[in-house]
């Protein structure tokens, strides 16, 4: 009974351990080791309880860090304004004459570019080989592109090798400064694009957006949009402002998907595997749902499929793109995944 009392720190033994001296000393070692074992226990569990609750506490943390902003053009409320947008813009006519004239003028000013790149049959100035590019990517991406977007996208470059002459020293060496810097080159190219935009014959509400569109004024960032952004007053929405959005994200998607197309592939053989990603990671992290699923659709290399899948940004309802793309089995989880690495989709 002694032994009984003693091992659950109750009883006599418990007053041998405050100094009486009529138990043995090895029932007092027995319980201090009883009590130290108890105490090491409540501590382990005090511990698992800690972590297990700050586990609980990152889990939304890590769920939001995980994805981009949830309030982005994506957005189904956002969406169901797009499609008014595009149900309420008439049918474009089959001859642009405007169009072709000021195409013609923003080639022939990009055509005096110094800089030289490797295309199919020789060369050609880079400006001019980028901006056809870019076109190019705008209309398979937006087949029905208003002039103002191919507008853009064939002259957000214009003449930009002159953008050398606006030099950082010339500005105080603070941010302040960088953004006054950065702020005088968007107004120098969006100048001169509006001055061949101008010259065409467009009036003065297609230069405004353009203006606004290369300015980047006013206009909130397709990748953190709400809808009451784009309320304008007395509750309407305004669609001048959801198109230039719009626009932007178009521009974004195209740039991207340009980037992959012309210098994916020579980085990836180049430069070690991380920067790869690194680069890219940081050149594809504005692509809408849109862009996504065309990136998903290009052919790629099994080992350079695997990178991009990594690192391609994992927007909100991730799984309903990949169902898109690839059926059911691909949306159960995201492409990255080890487990679906050599899954064969066909």
């Amino acid at each position: 009974m002694l032994k009984l009392q003693a091992l659950h720190g109750v009883g006599p033994s418990s007053n041998v351990c405050r100094g009486a001296s009529t138990v043995a000393p090895s029932t007092c070692s027995r319980t201090n080791l009883v009590a130290r074992a108890r105490t090491a226990r409540k501590g382990r569990r005090l511990q698992q309880l800690q972590q297990a609750s700050r586990s609980l506490l990152l889990q939304p943390q890590q769920q939001r860090c995980s994805h981009v902003c949830r309030a982005t053009i994506d957005e189904p409320e956002i969406q169901e304004l797009v499609q008014q947008l595009k149900q309420m813009t008439p049918d474009l006519p089959a001859q642009r004459p405007q169009l072709e004239k000021v195409i013609a003028l923003i080639d022939e000013v990009n055509a005096q570019d110094p800089t030289k790149v490797p295309v199919e049959g020789g060369s050609a100035p880079y400006r001019l080989a980028y901006s056809r590019w870019l076109t190019e990517w705008v209309q398979r991406l937006d087949p029905k592109a208003s002039d103002e977007l191919l507008i853009l996208a064939r002259g957000k470059s214009i003449e930009s090798w002159q953008l050398s002459q606006i030099k950082r020293d010339d500005y105080a060496p603070n941010t302040p400064g960088m953004r006054q810097w950065e702020m005088d080159r968007k107004k120098w190219l969006a100048n001169r694009l509006l001055a061949v935009v101008k010259e065409a014959g467009y009036d003065d509400a297609t230069q405004a957006l353009i203006e606004n569109v290369m300015m980047g004024k006013n206009l909130p960032d397709p990748r953190d949009v709400r809808k009451y952004d784009l309320i304008g007053t007395l509750g309407m929405v305004d669609y001048k402002k959801l198109q230039a959005v719009c626009m932007i994200q178009t521009l974004d998607d195209a740039e991207a998907l340009l980037f992959l197309e012309k210098n994916f592939e020579e980085m990836f053989n180049r430069m070690p595997a991380d920067e790869v990603a690194t680069v890219c990671k940081r050149e594809l992290s504005r692509l809408s749902q849109n862009g996504i699923i065309t990136v998903l659709k290009q052919r790629w290399s099994p080992v350079q499929q695997r990178l991009l899948q990594k690192v391609l940004p994992v927007p909100y309802k991730f799984a309903d793109i990949m169902m898109d793309v690839e059926g059911v089995a691909a949306a159960s989880t995201h492409p990255g995944d080890w487990r679906y690495a050599n899954f064969d989709y066909d």
